[in-house]
């Protein structure tokens, strides 16, 4: 049992990290993003939506702040619901686009972050939503 809490606070944590990292590499690239995004969505048959188009932008944003509280431990069961949210609409965006490499990476971090979410029992290393606010900081 031991084991497991060990493990799952490891895999978290390397999880958040590789989130957390990501989005900053993004985030220093961030024209680059930009336009790769732009040629992504000339090439979408399914998801042309303008708030889709407006939303994009924000993705790496969106993966720090989710990475940064993987590694933290707060609100670790919601934060992996829209952390399963997120990539499989970028699975399912990919896969309309036609880039089937990124998009089978992104049902992989799906499924990851189903595991998560399912091992959830293990999560003792963490510092849950189910404790009062105060006794966090």
């Amino acid at each position: 049992m031991k084991f497991r809490v060990y493990l799952y606070a490891v895999v978290r944590i390397l999880f958040g990290g590789f989130l957390a990292l990501h989005s900053v590499y993004n985030v220093i690239i961030y024209s680059e993003f930009l336009n790769e995004i732009d040629t992504y969505f000339t090439k979408t048959t399914v998801f042309k939506y303008d708030l889709v188009e407006a939303l994009a932008p924000l993705v790496p944003f969106e993966e720090f702040v989710l990475g940064l509280f993987l590694i933290l431990g707060y609100f670790t069961r919601k934060v992996l619901i829209c952390a399963s949210i997120l990539f499989l609409f970028l699975a399912l965006f990919l896969l309309d686009v036609n880039s089937i490499g990124l998009s089978i990476l992104h049902i992989g971090l799906f499924i990851l972050t189903l595991i998560l979410w399912k091992k959830d029992n293990y999560n003792l290393k963490s510092m849950d939503y189910s404790r009062d606010m105060y006794l966090m900081i």
